[in-house]
């Protein structure tokens, strides 16, 4: 069942038990008993549809008539990160914190944490930005299409309608930032104390297994004992590690999403701060600098254009994208290439130049017999029982079932626990004979969508997502030009880098080799390729097979990161120092994954969401610090009457 026909299909069955419940059934027969308990259920329905999807959980969201004309502190971009941030610093009762969202409250299929999937594609949620066609990679996506870069456009961000899977990177990421790049703070025991604030807030539980998804463990299991792959050494809670686990953490608890925005800003004592405001559908424009320091945003609502003013800082929390382009708009970037669409310099610095992402390579395994997996005697999430379950009985049942198993892998020698596992074999996903496949929701063409579904009508299949944990290919985030409703210029570079290629070809042959296990030839498992024509024509299952279906079939994770880089003073490559704070720019920091020198081994949210813990801390560190030298000094402010430059 497709994204968009999943939502449909929960409403009808919501709309049908409560229709059932009233009407009709008063006309029969009855002594009023059973339509006293129909219409006790029917109430009782209701009541709990009401509560779930009940926008008064949420902080309210002001106009800007009810907004004052500056703050302390702005925030701009309330996702992952945002949301933490502007909480963290509403903290302190004397100063003031607007929060600046383009998007909007996130629905009742983000709550609902099994039909998550069904906003993926819809742009009142996402921004469907993709990169421009080139002959490298994506090569399999529809016509006129590049790589996708997918994020989402909602209170909560990524968080309010990913997988939620928590993974805090490894202990090696963190010692590499601080040690070989010589980020002063970002250690793994540092960024600990971060993790263990975040875990608190967060409530976090793991994915529960169901009936069908537990025979599916074991079989990955076995296969994993019969190569003989060591065993995670410890939860992945505590950092990844070499093997396989289902014990996957995730900011779900009870069936229900729990973003950074749910438990950071729709918290009781979070709503009732006076000196917090949060706008909605507020979409920065540029930043607004006084000299070199940043004095506030201007952006748009409807059809009006207004500005805010920030007294101490401007945050920009916008993710890898919006925060790049934004800095971008605002004159800070690449000299030349700002020049050249009209927009004044104000700082010549490498902004959008180390954008990257994980990546992944689909493969798929196709079962000569099911092994009782295609034969799941399990209900369907959109039945009415289902509905009825997860409504009345604490958000229980198939709607609030998840699944995940991960495998953190060293592909070059994959029995051994040297070096760092740099492939994350991070999805498993059972594909039913008679299922639409997954080739739809990536974005690729209508023959390889019609050849997997006439694949899966006639036998299921096991889907195998590798991702690369040490990517060193880049890509890279321009401007289109100076108007900010133009989406950002992305020229994607997915596996360029020899040695990612390197990489995926061990992926590749890995898979193959649990092909020969026992466990999966009991399965009759068999590799099963899409037809790509330019592949095809080359000698199957040789390196230069393999390497042009990697052009094709290598996609997006949606784990954007990098576009702001961190870094010393001395490195060319920095955008902001290890305080977060844009080099050269006075009152400006970026506080999101567009951060990160290097991506972390495993899912990115929670190192985001980390990353805002740390910068929050870092920002009331950093003005107590500067507070206290004043005083100390008995110095006197400054006149503020210079003009603004935008």
């Amino acid at each position: 069942m497709r994204a968009s026909e999943q939502r449909v299909a929960l409403s009808l069955w919501l709309l049908l038990l409560l229709a059932t419940c009233s009407g009709g059934v008063a006309a029969q027969q009855s002594n009023g008993v059973g339509v006293a308990l129909i219409e006790a259920a029917r109430a009782a329905l209701l009541s709990e549809a009401a509560a779930l999807s009940n926008s008064s959980d949420w902080p309210a969201s002001y106009e800007p008539g009810q907004l004052s004309e500056s703050y302390d502190y702005i925030v701009v971009g309330g996702g992952s990160a945002g949301s933490i941030v502007a909480s963290r610093l509403s903290e302190q009762r004397n100063v003031s914190v607007l929060l600046l969202e383009a998007g909007a409250q996130p629905p009742l299929e983000s709550d609902i944490y099994a039909l998550s999937g069904s906003l993926h594609h819809d742009e009142r949620y996402m921004w469907l930005d993709e990169a421009q066609p080139n002959g490298n990679c994506c090569l399999a996506r529809r016509a006129g299409s590049g790589c996708n870069w997918w994020h989402a456009r909602m209170l909560g961000g990524g968080g309010s309608l990913n997988g939620n899977i928590y993974v805090p990177g490894s202990a090696a990421n963190f010692r590499r930032w601080r040690w070989q790049l010589q980020l002063k703070g970002w250690d793994w025991p540092q960024v600990q104390v971060a993790y263990r604030r975040l875990q608190q807030q967060l409530q976090l539980n793991f994915l529960p297994l169901q009936p069908l998804e537990a025979q599916l463990a074991k079989l990955i299991y076995a296969a994993a004992r019969e190569l003989q792959l060591p065993r995670p050494r410890q939860p992945l809670l505590m950092g990844s590690d070499f093997g396989y686990t289902h014990d996957v953490p995730a900011t779900v608890q009870q069936g229900r999403r729990r973003s950074s925005a749910r438990q950071y800003l729709a918290q009781p004592q979070v709503r009732a701060r006076s000196n917090l405001r949060v706008l909605l559908a507020a979409q920065a424009q540029r930043l607004l600098f006084k000299r070199q320091r940043a004095a506030g945003v201007q952006y748009t609502l409807g059809n009006r254009t207004l500005r805010a003013l920030a007294k101490r800082e401007l945050v920009l929390s916008a993710g890898a994208l919006n925060s790049a382009k934004l800095l971008l708009l605002s004159g800070i970037g690449p000299a030349a290439e700002l020049r050249a669409l009209g927009i004044q310099p104000l700082r010549d610095l490498p902004v959008g130049r180390n954008l990257h992402d994980h990546g992944m390579l689909p493969l798929f395994l196709r079962f000569g017999n099911d092994c009782g997996l295609n034969a799941s005697s399990s209900r369907s999430a959109y039945a009415p029982a289902s509905v009825a379950e997860y409504l009345l009985q604490q958000q229980r049942g198939p709607l609030a079932a998840g699944f995940s198993m991960m495998g953190f892998i060293n592909s070059s020698a994959p029995h051994s626990r040297d070096g760092q596992p740099d492939l994350h074999i991070v999805a498993h996903t059972f594909m039913p004979r008679g299922s639409a496949g997954s080739f739809e929701y990536l974005g690729l063409r209508p023959e390889l969508v019609t050849a997997q579904r006439a694949a899966l009508a006639q036998a299921p299949m096991l889907q195998l997502m590798g991702s690369l944990l040490l990517p060193k290919s880049r890509s890279k985030l321009q401007l289109r030009s100076a108007d900010p409703q133009q989406p950002p210029l992305i020229s994607s570079a997915y596996a360029a880098d020899p040695a990612d290629r390197a990489t995926l070809l061990r992926f590749i042959r890995y898979v193959q080799l649990m092909l020969t296990t026992p466990a999966f030839q009991r399965c009759g498992l068999q590799l099963w390729l899409p037809p790509l024509p330019a592949c095809d024509a080359l000698t199957p299952d040789s390196d230069d097979y393999w390497l042009c279906h990697i052009r094709h079939m290598f996609l997006g994770a949606w784990h954007a990161v990098g576009s702001c880089r961190m870094a010393t003073r001395n490195d060319p490559r920095g955008v902001v120092d290890e305080r977060l704070r844009v080099f050269g720019v006075q009152g400006l920091r970026v506080v999101d994954a567009s951060i990160m020198p290097e991506i972390t081994a495993g899912n990115t949210n929670a190192p985001a969401m980390m990353i805002a813990e740390q910068g929050a801390r870092m920002i009331r560190e950093d003005y107590n610090r500067a507070a206290a030298a004043a005083t100390l000094a008995e110095t006197t402010e400054q006149p503020n009457d210079i003009p603004l430059y935008d």
